[in-house]
């Protein structure tokens, strides 16, 4: 078999939920379970660095159509268990890509922008921020996004795997300052990163 083989026939039942059947890729963040179950459409991501334990379930509850499979513990959410719909030596090959990219998988960094605000302007600026900030989150391919506000600042807090180089979109796309433009108006100075200090997260 390849063994740069990214994508495989798969089933996999999430939880107690019904058995889906469609394939398995591994994409360079997290892998990705696309397919059916029933007539329902069934997709689910799955990021590396989410994943608790990886193991081969060779017991009864652990099988799916009798085969040995794949168990994917995450940190949320139940637990995935999935079988080849090919030769059974697909899921022992799985299970050490799946723990070689586990290992290699970037944390998610966040990045803390603080916009300091004129005098007054935090209505305003909270008023903006109801239609979404001056960006597209999605576009920037960020994990997640934060705005927080104080009575004189507005703190944009960015999570991605990519680190800063997520933000050079921001830098790069004259037409995001022209939709900012509302923006600069209530800046009470330049904006500055904020140090990264400490993080605690629960695993």
């Amino acid at each position: 078999m390849n063994a740069l083989q990214s994508s495989y026939g798969v089933v996999w039942r999430e939880g107690t939920r019904a058995l889906a059947r469609g394939k398995l890729e591994l994409l360079p963040r997290a892998l990705r379970l696309d397919g059916m179950s029933g007539n329902d459409p069934a997709t689910r991501e799955i990021a590396y660095e989410s994943l608790s334990e990886i193991r081969i379930g060779r017991n009864g509850h652990d099988r799916l159509d009798g085969r040995p499979s794949l168990v994917l513990e995450s940190r949320c959410g139940a637990p995935v268990t999935i079988a080849s719909v090919a030769q059974t030596g697909v899921i022992s090959e799985l299970a050490e890509r799946l723990a070689e990219l586990q290992l290699g998988a970037e944390p998610t960094r966040r990045i803390a922008v603080v916009i300091p605000l004129r005098e007054g302007a935090a209505d305003t600026a909270r008023e903006l921020l109801a239609s979404g900030p001056p960006f597209s989150p999605q576009a920037l391919d960020l994990d997640a996004h934060h705005v927080f506000l104080t009575s004189n600042e507005a703190i944009f807090v960015f999570e991605s795997g990519r680190g800063a180089a997520a933000l050079d979109p921001l830098f790069a796309d004259p037409s995001l300052w022209q939709r900012a433009a509302e923006w600069a108006e209530l800046l009470g100075g330049p904006p500055r990163i904020a140090e990264d200090a400490f993080s605690w997260e629960r695993r």
